[in-house]
């Protein structure tokens, strides 16, 4: 559980953009032909380069993460992001309100939120590059 909390924390470091992908698809915007290697033209059509569109691989972490995110544990966590989203917009949750599993994966998220924050902090150069980290964090 722990795992996937900090894979959702971290998602936008999980993979580059698509052409810095660890495990990209080449895919043909005219017949949609496929595949793993780059292409400057289809084999199937023979669209030109320009044609043809890059995405994340299956074996992408990206992809990997949303995957995971579809299985029970990943519902789970998926449901604790959007309670503590709602009591941060104000909305009043109680225990009654929520399961005991919700609850630890809450605390598990806050706790990971708060470690991601340390990390990140420990790396500012100057007071005020911590000071705008932390503005931006709110």
């Amino acid at each position: 559980m722990r795992f996937l909390v900090r894979s959702v924390l971290r998602q936008e470091s999980l993979c580059g953009r698509e052409d810095e992908c660890v495990d990209p698809v080449f895919r043909c915007r005219v017949c949609s032909y496929a595949q793993s290697a780059e292409m400057d033209q289809c084999p199937r059509c023979g669209a030109w380069w320009k044609l043809i569109d890059v995405s994340h691989g299956p074996g992408c972490p990206k992809n990997l993460l949303t995957e995971a995110l579809e299985s029970a544990a990943g519902i789970l966590v998926r449901r604790c992001f959007r309670l503590l989203a709602a009591k941060n917009l104000g909305i009043a949750l109680t225990l009654a309100d929520i399961t005991e599993e919700e609850f630890q994966v809450m605390e598990t998220i806050e706790a990971e939120r708060t470690r991601k924050d340390v990390e990140e902090d420990s790396g500012a150069g100057s007071f005020h590059e911590l000071l705008i980290r932390k503005l931006s964090r709110r």
